[in-house]
């Protein structure tokens, strides 16, 4: 039987889980048209829309938010709770919930035109939305992070394929970054979402080969900036508890092997010795 080269070894050791580089959507444009294409291709890398019921649903599949199932009594002028979206009950049961930190002191969604209080946070020359009507900003800050959970439970951490979002109104680059966390804090990915203009449209997602992400952080390359990003549609991998997800090679045991293999090739061409 013929047996693999130290080099095949190594990249078959490595063909596993989060070796592959991650694929970046990314658009803006004035109108939902001009970012549509992004996100449906941002779609497309998952296998169809989950229920959001508190079951595990298709693990190739994604889950998504658009604001619009929040209720008037949890939206502008009232806070928004974090954890609303990590409920036990069909509707708010999709494995995710949003942390303050640095200086934000909490989430808001925007009113519904029939709640009577003005919609887009009384700023329409500032923000839109992707899909009506409603958008989230964190309050009194610009940072947070997005974890996820088990649906079925709502306590066992949970990792994603990946994570993307629509943005409204963002005029600078690096106002916003994302970036991507596996389940030890090491950094997997982190991206800039594209400028659009004041009112417009902006697009970023991320996506993986396998569920590794444990944590999405929301925030600013901008020194002493503190503008809110204001964002619509959430769309990320269905969560996957973490003792059920696959565990990626980590990048020191990769350079070990590496090396090991090298030496191990250096050893088997250097030529025998020549006796006198």
């Amino acid at each position: 039987m013929r047996s693999l080269s130290p080099l095949l070894l190594v990249l078959a050791l490595a063909g596993g889980p989060g070796f592959a580089a991650p694929i970046v959507f990314s658009d803006a444009g004035p109108g939902a048209e001009d970012i549509q294409d992004s996100v449906d291709g941002f779609r497309d890398q998952f296998s169809t829309l989950n229920s959001f019921t508190p079951t595990n649903e298709d693990p190739e599949g994604r889950r998504e938010i658009n604001w619009d199932g929040v209720p008037d009594s949890l939206a502008d002028p009232n806070d928004f709770p974090g954890d609303f979206f990590n409920g036990d009950v069909p509707g708010r049961a999709r494995g995710i919930e949003f942390k303050e930190t640095g200086d934000t002191e909490g989430f808001e969604v925007s009113a519904s035109s029939a709640s009577g209080v003005p919609t887009l946070f009384d700023e329409p020359d500032e923000y839109s939305f992707f899909s009506p009507e409603r958008i989230f900003r964190p309050k009194d800050g610009s940072t947070f992070d997005i974890l996820f959970f088990d649906p079925l439970d709502q306590t066992t951490q949970a990792l994603t394929r990946g994570f993307g979002a629509v943005f409204t109104g963002l005029e600078e680059v690096d106002q916003v970054i994302l970036s991507y966390y596996g389940i030890d804090g090491e950094l997997l990915a982190e991206e800039s979402a594209p400028p659009s203009g004041l009112t417009n449209l902006s697009f970023l997602g991320v996506v993986f080969d396998e569920a590794v992400v444990a944590r999405v952080s929301v925030g600013t390359g901008l020194i002493d900036f503190d503008d809110e990003p204001v964002m619509d549609d959430f769309l990320y991998g269905e969560p996957i508890p973490v003792d059920l997800a696959p565990v990626p090679l980590p990048a020191g045991l990769l350079f070990g092997l590496t090396s090991i293999a090298g030496l191990a090739a250096f050893r088997r061409r250097r030529p025998a010795s020549v006796s006198s």
